[in-house]
C-alpha cells in the first residue's frame, strides 16, 4: 500500500491502515547528533585542560564515585582527585528569603488527610 501524508516537523513518523505499519524518516538520514554517539571525554577534554577544569567520568567497572563539588573563588585550577570546583563569581546578591509553609498546623493536616481519603475513595471504585 502507498500514502502521502504531509509532515509538519522532521523526524520519525508512523503510518498505520490498522493491519499494516510502516516507518518513515522526515529528515537528514544521519543528523550532526548522531554522527558520534559514544560516550567520551575527548571531546570537552581540550576546553577543560585550557579553563583549569576537567571532564571525568562518574561511574567505571569499579562502580559510581561522585566527586565533591566545591565552591572556589580564585585558583588556577577547580579540579582535585576526588574534588571539583565552581569557580564563584558573585554575579547575584540574596538579599532576603521568604518562608511560607504548605502545611502548617491543623489546617494542613486536614487537608493531607481530605485529599489522602478522596484518593483512596476514588481508586476504590
Amino acid at each position: 500500500w502507498r500514502a502521502d501524508v504531509p509532515a509538519g516537523e522532521l523526524g520519525l513518523w508512523r503510518a498505520s491502515d490498522g493491519k499494516l505499519t510502516a516507518l518513515t524518516n522526515i529528515g537528514p538520514a544521519n543528523p550532526r547528533e548522531f554522527a558520534e554517539v559514544t560516550s567520551t571525554t575527548d571531546v570537552l577534554g581540550p576546553l577543560t585542560a585550557a579553563t583549569g577544569g576537567d571532564a571525568r567520568r562518574v561511574a567505571d567497572a569499579s562502580g559510581v564515585t561522585v566527586p565533591r563539588v566545591l565552591p572556589v573563588r580564585s585558583s588556577e585550577t577547580f579540579k582535585g582527585e576526588d574534588w571539583i570546583g565552581l569557580k564563584m563569581r558573585d554575579a547575584s546578591v540574596v538579599r532576603g528569603i521568604g518562608v511560607l509553609p504548605v502545611f502548617a498546623g491543623v489546617l494542613g493536616l486536614l487537608l493531607l488527610l481530605s485529599s489522602v481519603a478522596a484518593t483512596w475513595l476514588r481508586e476504590g471504585r
